[in-house]
C-alpha cells in the first residue's frame, strides 16, 4: 500500500511537470461546475502537492474552468431548464417545491447567495442553475461568481505553494 501511495505521488509530480497539468486541472473544473458531481479540488490538490511551486499556475486554471462551468450552469438554468436543469437538481435532491421556495431567495439576496456558495459548502452548480433560472442579471452574477472563484482557488493555491513541500514532505514520512 505504501508503495502504491509513493508510486501515485511519483506519478502525479511527473504529470504536474509534463505541462498537461493546467489543461487537466481546467477541464475537471469545467466539468465539475457544470454538471459532474464530485470535489473541485480533485486535481488541484493532488497536482499542486506533487509540485508546489506550480500551485498557484494550476489556480489559475481551476479558477478559470470553474468560472467556464459556472457561466455553462447558469445559461442552463436560463435557457435549458427544463430538459437539463430539473433532472440535474432532483439528480442533487432538490425538487419542484424546494426549487420554488428558494424563488424569494434568489429575489433578494441571489448574488449573495452565488458569492457564498464559491467558497463553502453550499453547491456552486445548483446555485449557478438557479440564478439562471430565477433570471439573476448576467453581470452581477458573473461578477459574484468571478469574485467568489478566484479567491478561493487563489487561497488554495497559495496555501499550497507555502506548506505544500511541507504537507508533502510529512506524507512521505508517514508511508
Amino acid at each position: 500500500m505504501r508503495r502504491a501511495l509513493l508510486a501515485l505521488i511519483a506519478r502525479l509530480h511527473r504529470w504536474a511537470e509534463s505541462g498537461h497539468a493546467g489543461k487537466a486541472v481546467l477541464s475537471w473544473n469545467t466539468l465539475q461546475g457544470s454538471v459532474v458531481p464530485g470535489p473541485s479540488e480533485a486535481l488541484l490538490l493532488p497536482l499542486g502537492l506533487a509540485d508546489p511551486p506550480k500551485a498557484p499556475r494550476l489556480a489559475a486554471w481551476a479558477a478559470t474552468g470553474a468560472m467556464l462551468g459556472g457561466l455553462i450552469a447558469y445559461a442552463i438554468g436560463r435557457y435549458a431548464f427544463e430538459p437539463i436543469g430539473e433532472p440535474l437538481l432532483a439528480l442533487f435532491g432538490v425538487g419542484p417545491e424546494r426549487f420554488a421556495r428558494l424563488s424569494s431567495t434568489f429575489q433578494t439576496r441571489g448574488v449573495l447567495l452565488v458569492l457564498v456558495s464559491t467558497f463553502s459548502p453550499l453547491s456552486t452548480k445548483l446555485i449557478c442553475i438557479g440564478a439562471g433560472a430565477f433570471a439573476l442579471p448576467f453581470p452581477a452574477f458573473a461578477a459574484a461568481l468571478v469574485a467568489g472563484r478566484v479567491a478561493r482557488f487563489g487561497a488554495v493555491g497559495v496555501l499550497v505553494r507555502v506548506a505544500g513541500d511541507r504537507l508533502l514532505a510529512r506524507l512521505e514520512r508517514r508511508l
